[in-house]
């Protein structure tokens, strides 16, 4: 983090303490390098500062400009400098803090896990998680403890519904974890609350799922009990492979592709993108293909992925098309 240009100008020493912690200092580690109480306080009724937890300052220009993800591991951090007992970081807080990719998530608390607790609590804006954290289930990253991707999935799979359950299961496998290990992390936590939601999601998970999107669209589409049979379908044609397509329903000929991943852009590049699509799906239908396509305001409204999915199947079947 840089500072601010309104008249904060902290000496290398703290800017190096910032640098460590994510832009965030106490005011013990200022008290330190010669500021006082008073000088902090003008600081932050100057606007130079804000107050990220009690006795956590940041430089408020820069922590302002964060995006979501970044201000959570901002705010996670501020939350470590606060807390005297051990502390792991766990569900999203741990998912942001490993860049685990996560559908749609509320990220106004942070979380932890601490064994010592009897019941959950929120106090502060963290969520204090009851909870065992046996080796293999935590690790610790630069000093921080955090779950290991396999418990943050099923931690998350269980205290959400099933389709970002489904998403960060299938974030973790693609992220290198491998499913019989999440699932014996499940099987560990399978009486605690929520462990239900988290098993199906676990049953469900697939690391071929390219992203949060692609996990969201296979969750309603499973539901709904039009699932697909496969993701990633590779296809060839005469020329050899046309493409993978995100979704296929085989042997019926239908496949299905999610565009919340294109990033079209503008000029000639987007354009080239969008002219080798249309070449591509051209390929596709020439070979009796029906191809239907989504994007997240159709995951918003599940019902028009439905019908458009259950629409395109019974054509397949009314035609009696299949693989061959």
């Amino acid at each position: 983090m840089t500072s601010s240009d309104l008249g904060f100008k902290p000496p290398a020493g703290l800017v190096a303490t910032m640098t460590e912690q994510y832009g965030v200092f106490t005011s013990s580690q200022a008290y330190g390098f010669g500021f006082t109480h008073a000088e902090l306080q003008h600081l932050r009724d100057r606007r130079d500062l804000t107050s990220v937890r009690r006795g956590v300052y940041a430089v408020r220009e820069d922590y302002h400009a964060l995006e979501d993800f970044e201000l959570h591991r901002v705010d996670a951090q501020a939350a470590l400098l606060c807390l005297d007992k051990p502390t792991t970081l766990s569900h999203e807080t741990a998912a942001v803090w490993s860049g685990l990719p996560l559908l749609r998530p509320d990220l106004r608390l942070v979380h932890a896990t601490r064994p010592d607790l009897k019941a959950s609590r929120t106090e502060a804006g963290i969520h204090h998680h009851p909870g065992a954290l046996p080796d293999g289930h935590w690790r610790e990253v630069g000093g921080v403890r955090l779950t290991t991707d396999a418990r943050t999935a099923v931690d998350v799979a269980r205290t959400n519904d099933f389709a970002r359950g489904l998403a960060v299961v299938d974030s973790a496998i693609r992220n290198g974890t491998p499913l019989a290990v999440i699932r014996d992390v499940q099987l560990h936590c399978r009486a605690w609350p929520g462990a239900r939601g988290a098993s199906r999601a676990v049953a469900e998970g697939d690391g071929r799922a390219a992203n949060p999107g692609e996990s969201f669209s296979r969750a309603v589409l499973t539901q709904a009990g039009v699932a697909p049979t496969d993701i990633q379908v590779a296809i060839f044609d005469g020329r050899g492979l046309v493409g993978y397509a995100d979704f296929g329903w085989l042997p019926l000929m239908v496949l299905g592709e999610f565009d919340g991943r294109l990033k079209y852009g503008a000029g000639a590049q987007g354009a080239d993108v969008l002219w080798n699509e249309k070449l591509r799906e051209d390929r596709l239908r020439s070979l009796g293909y029906e191809v239907i396509r989504w994007t997240w305001a159709d995951l918003l409204d599940p019902t028009r992925l439905i019908v458009r999915a259950s629409a395109a199947l019974a054509r397949v079947v009314a035609r009696g098309a299949i693989v061959a």
